[in-house]
């Protein structure tokens, strides 16, 4: 299993099982599990993707830490948000990400640690050479987000920024 600590976080990337259980039994899941699970999450672009992502995991376990992953933080024993990787490095080592974070902890560091700690563990997978993140040229948190983290952004298409960070080699 998957794990990344930061000082205030833990990141893992979501099971199989916590995946159906989201979707088929989540009360139970509420119920039983040790971490709070907020009533708003995830988020209405997670909830979209969750069966596909139960499918792709049901279909190769190869791709376990290569789509959503839980934000929890260590404090509050509560997932905060989620980081979604959209899947492996394509065969230019892309990896594209996006994020989603509570309303009550947008406004902390924590969106920096979460993200960075994610960005540091897929910059030592051999394949991986560029991370890619999006957003829309009025979302000024997470431009500054972005521009914390060293990235540079390489596209205007319309109001909608790409930004880069390549692997120093």
């Amino acid at each position: 299993m998957i794990e990344i600590f930061t000082e205030n976080l833990l990141l893992v990337p979501c099971s199989l099982d916590i995946a159906k259980s989201l979707v088929f039994h989540r009360k139970e899941l509420e119920k039983r599990s040790p971490i709070t699970i907020p009533q708003n999450w995830p988020s209405p672009l997670i909830t979209g993707i969750l069966p596909f992502y139960i499918e792709k995991l049901e279909k190769d376990e190869n791709q376990y830490g290569w789509g959503l992953w839980l934000i929890i933080n260590y404090a509050d024993k509560r997932i905060i948000g989620d980081i979604y990787l959209h899947g492996k490095p394509d065969k230019k080592g892309n990896v594209q990400l996006t994020y989603t974070m509570n309303r009550d902890y947008q406004k902390t560091n924590l969106t920096y640690e979460a993200v960075d700690a994610l960005i540091d563990w897929l910059v030592t997978q051999a394949d991986a050479k560029k991370v890619l993140m999006e957003c829309s040229d009025s979302n000024y948190q997470s431009i500054q987000l972005f521009e914390k983290l060293g990235m540079r952004c390489t596209k205007k298409d319309g109001k909608f920024l790409t930004w880069e960070l390549r692997k120093v080699i």
